[in-house]
Formats: structure tokens, sequence, C-alpha cells
């Protein structure tokens, strides 16, 4: 039998949060090895899961953000450092210094702001220098790192490579939000809500409609065909719990204090 559905965007991060705390390597490295949880709005819902915590500020946790009609970032000075676990504990130490002792086994956990159907995925830079992504590939592409990026579908585009194509900070001229560069990135391991769903329950998902209003911008639809009463049972609920998650409701910075601003001004 086949059961629809539709998620809001936290439904689906907190769906694809509980998925990656849940993938094998995930846990071999939470008790054996290392784990970075990259600042980003599903990144925080990996980490209060993996972390069984309640974050009651998430803009401390969130670098760049689309918000308020544009592509901005959030205020710097509010900014708390990425998470830094090393056999399931949380470290205070700098992000970067801990990435440069990975090896493999250990765990990268980044999200994007785009994925592609050929498995790429993208991730818009405000930083000069590449910013966390930028700061770290080379480490984890040479090391074998794996990563891992937790996204929903709601971001899906028709090439994560030509997109890179056309992007950078040095390219923008005038324009409404803040100048990006955007790297695409191949050979991560995607977990979105498809995913999801078979690490969770073992169902085969498909996309069949996005989009929605009155608070469901962003949506997805998937369709899953289940294989007894006791897995509908079980989808039914988690879809039930996972749809009362509250929106993230993340301001970005304040136009009056942006040191470059566009055309989008706080009037």
């Amino acid at each position: 039998m086949i059961n629809t559905f539709a998620l809001h965007p936290a439904a689906s991060k907190n769906l694809i949060a509980r998925a990656v705390c849940q993938l094998p390597e995930v846990k071999w490295a939470w008790g054996n090895g290392k784990i970075f949880i990259g600042h980003g709005s599903t990144n925080v819902a990996v980490a209060q899961e993996l972390l069984n915590l309640k974050i009651e500020h998430p803009e401390q946790y969130i670098s760049g953000v689309i918000s308020q009609r544009v592509a901005c970032a959030t205020e710097p000075r509010g900014r708390s450092k990425p998470w830094c676990i090393d056999k399931g504990r949380v470290l205070d130490v700098d992000w970067i210094d801990f990435v440069n002792t990975f090896k493999a086994g250990d765990i990268f956990i980044k999200g994007a702001n785009a994925i592609d159907p050929a498995g790429n995925a993208g991730i818009l830079l405000g930083d000069l220098q590449g910013g966390t992504i930028g700061k770290s590939i080379g480490i984890l592409k040479a090391r074998g790192v794996q990563i891992i990026v937790p996204v929903g579908l709601e971001k899906m585009i028709l090439s994560c490579p030509v997109a890179e194509k056309v992007m950078g900070i040095e390219k923008s001229a005038r324009l409404l939000g803040m100048k990006t560069g955007y790297i695409s990135v191949s050979n991560a391991t995607i977990i979105s809500e498809i995913e999801s769903l078979k690490i969770l329950l073992d169902l085969d998902a498909i996309q069949i409609a996005a989009g929605g209003v009155g608070g469901m911008e962003g949506a997805v639809v998937l369709a899953v065909n289940y294989k007894d009463e006791a897995t509908e049972q079980e989808l039914i609920k988690l879809i039930k719990g996972l749809s009362r998650k509250p929106r993230l409701n993340i301001k970005r910075k304040s136009c009056r204090d942006c040191e470059a601003p566009c055309a989008m001004l706080d009037n």
C-alpha cells in the first residue's frame, strides 16, 4: 500500500537529524573517533539529537542564513563555536585545529544550500577564505574523511557544478543580499528525507511534489510503499510527531551594522 504525506522544513530537519545519528559510521565515531558538526539549521537538529540537548538559541550556531527576503548572515558577535566531539565528549577547542587531527573513520558533518540529482552538494561561501568547508575540504579529501551532508529535498537544484561556475564574491556587483561564492562538493554522503526513511524504517520513498502555503512553504511531499500495518502505524506516528515541530525563526544581521550594504535596506 502507498502512503503519502508532506513534511515542512522543520519536520524534515528533525527527521534527517534522527537518521544521521543512526548511521553506523556516526555511532562508531561517537564511541571511538571524532565528529565535527558545523554551523547550520539542520546541523543544529543533528547536534540536539546526537548530544541529547535542547539548544535554546539556535541562531548562535548558524552563520549564513536565507531569511527576511535575502541571503545574508547572522550577527557574528553572538555566534558560538561549532561542535568538536572526541569519543562522545564536546571539546572547547579551535575547530580547524580539531579537524586537522582527523583521519579515516572520523566524521565531518556539514549542511548545504543545495543538492542536485547527481549527488553533489552546493554550499554558499560568504567568507573570502571559503568559510568552514573552504578551510577544511583539502584536509578531508586528502585523508579520506567521510563528509556527511544532512539536507532537505527542498534544496534540490539542476546542477551544483553549473551554479559554482557562475558564482564568486568578487564577481558580484550590486545585488539584493550578501555577496557569496559557491563550492560544489562531490562524493559526500547525502542524507535527505528519502535516505532518512530508509535508515529509520527501511522504507523506500520517492518525492512526488513540493511547496506549499500557510506554514508549509518549502515542504516536500513523499510517497512510500509500506510493507505491513505495523510499519504504517510507526510511520504515521513518526510523521505526526515531526509535523508538530515549530519552524525556526532566525533573523539575519541588521543592515545598519553591515560592512557591505546591499540594495535591500531596513527602511
